[in-house]
């Protein structure tokens, strides 16, 4: 047995048509839908973008890194 993912735009008929013929061979559908990234991990993020953008950061260079 085989997984396969897909991410697609639930809104598209072709695509509806598709799950249809995939059902047809046998295949089985199981819906998961999950948020791709963890909500506390993407606010971390933005808040180091935030704090990137304001100069609230120290700059190393890369051939300093070794030294």
């Amino acid at each position: 047995m085989a997984t396969i993912t897909l991410h697609y735009d639930g809104r598209n008929t072709a695509f509806k048509q598709l799950i249809q013929l995939f059902l047809t061979l046998g295949g089985r559908v199981v819906e998961e839908n999950e948020p791709e990234y963890d909500p506390e991990m993407v606010a971390k993020v933005r808040r180091g973008r935030e704090d990137f953008k304001k100069g609230k950061c120290v700059t190393i260079k890369a051939e300093d890194i070794w030294n």
